[in-house]
């Protein structure tokens, strides 16, 4: 039976809709607060472009998951259908689903792979399909890893605002404005640092949960393969070789009746052979006996005699 992970995806789903619309929330609740506070400096708008920055990465991230999730979604739909069908022993179980499906692309290779007459290697299978898999996280991954390295290079650029206004304010001690440029590079420095590790907290959580979804989708695939698509053409190859078996067994019967015919006839052949050297040994003595009895009957009858004149 499948796992009903199906219930696991929508959980997901809503867990990640959730933290979108509350990002939003909180940005449009402070949208005045934030505002002020980042466009007072030239410092505090480069900290609103770098947080930008990150939280644009987090939810290009996001949205990416969502469309994955929603992938594994209509594919374990396609596992249902596929494993109702068979239920229902229908000849093509593939038909009226997408040929693009992970399970039509399975059902389609195990069934080239019987028509040559060549073993399965379901280990393959498993192999290609997840090496198949594995290149669809590759946003993913990109943004899991650049999330907290974002938020280092932001850290990065605000301190370095802030030494340049140090280094102006230790040239002009009585400029209070180089003091503004420290003080709004820390907090930048400290906001970047905040917002990469709360993103990257929340997006590890996701990149987990839509691991394990891959995951189960997966083992759902190969245990439909296992347990109904192998045996299906097993059963074919199976009668095939018993039907070839069969035939041999007959040839075999065959042989050896043409063999025990051909004994019969070497017999026959032997036989007659001898009846022939009987006939000419008869024969060649009822010769001499024929000419017994005629030279008997010259004999008695004094037939070699001349007649008188």
């Amino acid at each position: 039976m499948l796992k009903p992970i199906k219930t696991r995806y929508y959980l997901t789903l809503l867990q990640m809709l959730f933290v979108m619309f509350l990002l939003g929330a909180v940005l449009l609740f402070n949208k005045d607060n934030v505002t002020q506070f980042f466009h007072s400096t030239q410092a505090g708008q480069m900290g609103l472009v770098l947080n930008g920055v990150i939280l644009l990465i987090f939810l290009l991230g996001l949205v990416r998951m969502v469309l994955m999730f929603l992938g594994y979604t209509r594919e374990q739909d396609m596992l249902q259908r596929f494993l109702k069908r068979i239920e229902e022993n229908a000849p093509n179980p593939s038909y009226g689903l997408s040929p693009n499906s992970i399970i039509v692309d399975r059902y389609q290779a195990v069934q080239s792979i019987a028509r040559q007459h060549a073993d399965v290697n379901q280990a393959a299978l498993a192999s290609t399909l997840a090496a198949s898999q594995s290149t669809e996280f590759t946003l993913v991954r990109f943004v899991h890893n650049i999330l907290i390295l974002s938020g280092v290079f932001g850290t990065v650029v605000s301190l370095s605002i802030a030494l340049m206004g140090a280094s102006g304010l230790l040239s002009s001690p009585d400029n209070l404005q180089q003091m503004g440029t420290i003080v709004s590079g820390m907090s930048n420095a400290l906001s970047t640092t905040v917002t990469a590790i709360v993103c990257y907290v929340f997006f590890a959580y996701f990149h987990l949960r839509l691991q394990d979804a891959r995951t189960q989708l997966l083992a759902n695939v190969e245990n439909i393969t296992t347990l109904y698509i192998m045996p299906r053409f097993r059963h074919v190859e199976n009668s095939l070789m018993h039907d070839v078996a069969v035939l041999v067994a007959e040839l075999r019967t065959a042989a050896e009746t043409i063999n025990h015919i051909q004994n019969r006839f070497l017999q026959a052949g032997d036989r007659l052979q001898v009846a022939v050297d009987d006939l000419q040994s008869a024969v060649a003595h009822s010769g001499d006996n024929i000419r017994v009895i005629r030279d008997s009957i010259r004999e008695g009858f004094r037939l070699d005699e001349q007649p008188k004149r």
